[in-house]
């Protein structure tokens, strides 16, 4: 029983932890902007420019070290190991969270993204899921 309810939570709060992994190196980069409702209201949003090569990686290292990390803890908490099909299962969802932000940038119907924006979010998945598998691999072996 206790494995399964640590796979659960572990694979529940991988991707918040990655979430919260890119938004506070972002915050704590100056990288985050604040947008307010014009009209006065209590309406807001963050977002984030784009970045180079260098913060992409950097952002995908912190992501993956994030997710991976509150997993480790959830396991941790649980007396449970970690097992290679949990590994897999983070890499495939934050594979699958570049791959579908490219898509999204790629499917606005009124705009085409500027050819670089694509070049940047293709090398963010390779970057990504490299990283993610050599995080992967630390997390199984520490």
């Amino acid at each position: 029983m206790r494995f399964v309810l640590a796979n659960m939570l572990a694979l529940l709060a991988a991707p918040i932890g990655a979430a919260v992994g890119v938004l506070g190196l972002a915050k704590a980069a100056g990288r985050l902007t604040t947008w307010r409702d014009a009209s006065g209201g209590s309406s807001w949003m963050y977002s984030m420019p784009m970045g180079g090569g260098i913060w992409q990686t950097i952002s995908v290292l912190a992501r993956a070290l994030a997710a991976f990390g509150v997993s480790r803890i959830a396991f941790a908490v649980l007396a449970v190991r970690p097992t290679a099909y949990f590994a897999g299962a983070v890499v495939l969802i934050l594979l699958a969270w570049d791959v579908w932000r490219l898509r999204l940038l790629r499917r606005a119907p009124a705009l085409s993204p500027p050819p670089e924006l694509v070049t940047v979010e293709r090398f963010k998945i390779g970057m990504g899921l490299l990283t993610s598998l050599l995080v992967a691999y630390l997390f199984l072996h520490t």
